[in-house]
């Protein structure tokens, strides 16, 4: 097995995120990856990072096409140096292993969201999961050899720090007890394999470079196996194991911090995204939103200054200016992210995503529109969803309503019912639904004004609140009951954000009891019940806050469930700690 060389993966890594030329990663796997198994995890995790933070569908397939063959490699070279390979050789290749069952998991619920994808995606969890505790215990064993710091992965007191900065009270479980170790085979003699007159301690820089390969690993699976869906995690758990979020963003931290090689990178991209994107969406309480912002900008401080000024560095200043409501500077930034990313089409889409999406803050409704078509006839991930957002968009500007019909009723034809199942199914449900409209421009705004909501993304200005009272009030009289549920939740947030609790929960409550005649529609009532469990707890009624998030919790088969179940379990949560 070749030296990997780290300098070089680095040089790869930095060179795709300032200069952005996808053709570096296919010319370095296709190069090293026959020798060099770092060289492909590494090639790997940069095709991974793209799919998936673009949901590029073709790309996800591409991407676990390159994990599948680097797997099968792994475990060919697994076999060769079983009989003569260095202790630390052995244990890396087990590792990187692990790391592409790891990967291989991701990419299958990436690529079709089904049981069939889900049983196997934890088949392969399960593999990692057991090799990563078998590995990190000989790495262990290794460093009370060399008379390194044996601690495991030295994460434990990172761990609670992270957790006390994640606003968590009560501490999880180290799922890498030593209960677990009558399992594996790899541990059966460890102690005779050390004390062994043939054993030649390996050098310790050797031993602290696997050491942090591990660690990036093991902190990477847990973070992913906390944030999968919870009708995956359901069917994982089956498995007989669970992620520790903190243990993972804690192990990945003390890579970024401790190391300069291609893994810190890559450990600082997935916390930029984890704390400025997934927090912000998934999240109900501000103070985990305001924690995320404080630790991606310090991620960002913290990066070399080869990416200073690159579509990666812009890109996330402009998420942070867009979560600090400074929405010009937001749109500056991503502007100038998406010029800087111009050889990458996928992510400089991604650029104009987030700046429609800041047109829509603004209701800068036209320019949204004009944004989100050209996303639906350029992108290849969900081109259902764009042209739903460009419809509503152009309905509320109103001053196009031949286009928007035009669009609502091309949007069915756009979807593919292979991934974002529940997505898809959304916007074509609500584009019949808002084409026979009779009152267009008023169900497009509400439609607009509701994704919005459901996407996190809505930020009302006194005058912005005042407008949606005033348009709530002047209804038309024919309206279908969703659309009028979705008027008085609107009302309620416009009235909450104006300081009047009162007349907010007045609202809530006539949104709740209007009968749904579609239970599919029944997430308007799951929105209303969770922003009155907020409301609540904002006045101190911690229990009523409580059983109104457990009402909501009891709902199930609506639209978009697995987005808002997300949002209203973080609400119990908190009540209950």
């Amino acid at each position: 097995m070749e030296q990997c060389n780290e300098d070089k993966i680095k040089a790869i890594f930095v060179l795709f995120f300032k200069d952005v030329n996808p053709d570096a990663i296919d010319s370095l796997y296709s190069k090293y990856s026959p020798y060099e198994p770092q060289t492909s995890i590494a090639c790997c995790y940069m095709k991974c990072v793209v799919a998936i933070s673009c949901w590029d569908e073709e790309g996800i397939k591409e991407a676990h096409r390159y994990v599948k063959n680097t797997y099968r490699m792994l475990l060919k070279l697994q076999a060769e140096y079983a009989n003569f390979g260095s202790p630390v050789e052995k244990i890396l290749l087990k590792v990187l292993t692990a790391e592409a069952l790891m990967l291989m998991a991701v990419m299958k619920i990436s690529i079709k969201r089904c049981v069939k994808h889900y049983v196997k995606a934890g088949l392969n969890l399960r593999s990692a999961w057991r090799i990563f505790n078998s590995t990190q215990v000989k790495i262990v064993e290794l460093c009370e050899h060399a008379g390194i710091n044996n601690s495991k992965i030295d994460s434990t007191a990172a761990a609670d720090e992270t957790e006390e900065e994640e606003g968590v009270q009560e501490k999880e479980d180290d799922v890498m007890g030593d209960d677990f170790l009558a399992e594996f085979d790899m541990v059966e003699d460890i102690h005779s394999f050390f004390n062994s007159g043939d054993f030649c301690l390996p050098a310790v820089n050797d031993i602290k470079q696997l050491k942090i390969i591990a660690q990036f690993g093991y902190g990477l699976f847990h973070l992913i196996l906390s944030l999968i869906p919870s009708n995956v995690l359901r069917i994982v758990n089956m498995f007989g194991f669970e992620g520790n979020r903190y243990l993972g963003l804690s192990s990945l931290k003390n890579v970024c911090n401790h190391t300069q090689n291609y893994r810190s990178i890559l450990g600082s991209v997935v916390l930029l995204w984890y704390n400025l994107t997934l927090k912000p969406a998934f999240f109900s309480d501000p103070s985990y939103i305001a924690s995320g912002m404080k630790q991606g900008e310090s991620t960002l401080e913290n990066l070399g200054s080869e990416f200073h000024g690159t579509w990666l560095q812009l890109f996330f200043l402009g998420r942070i200016a867009k979560l600090q409501s400074r929405y010009d500077e937001a749109l500056g930034l991503f502007q100038n992210s998406a010029a800087q990313s111009a050889h990458l089409k996928e992510c400089k889409l991604l650029a104009y995503y987030e700046t429609g999406w800041c047109h829509m803050i603004m209701w800068n409704w036209s320019n949204a529109a004009d944004l989100f078509f050209d996303l639906m006839e350029e992108a290849r991930w969900s081109k259902g969803f764009y042209g739903y957002l460009a419809a509503v968009c152009f309905g509320a500007s109103g001053s196009n309503s031949s286009r928007c019909r035009a669009i609502l009723r091309e949007v069915p034809t756009r979807i593919k019912k292979t991934v974002n199942i529940e997505l898809d199914s959304y916007c074509s449900r609500k584009s019949e639904f808002l084409f026979t409209s009779t009152s267009l421009e008023y169900e497009c705004k509400i439609a607009a004004l509701e994704s919005l909501y459901v996407w996190r993304c809505l930020d009302l200005s006194e005058e912005q609140a005042l407008s949606i009272i005033d348009t709530v009030t002047r209804r038309p009289g024919d309206l279908k009951p969703a659309t009028l549920a979705s008027s008085y939740l609107l009302s309620g947030i416009a009235w909450n954000a104006l300081s009047s609790p009162s007349r907010a929960r007045q609202a809530f409550d006539i949104s709740s009891t209007v009968q749904q005649l579609d239970a599919r529609d029944d997430y308007i009532t799951v929105c209303n019940l969770c922003e009155l469990a907020q409301l609540h707890t904002s006045l101190g009624n911690a229990e009523e806050s409580r059983r109104t998030a457990l009402r909501a919790l009891q709902y199930k088969g609506y639209d978009l469930e697995s987005r808002l179940y997300d949002r209203v379990s973080s609400v119990q949560v908190k009540e209950e700690k």
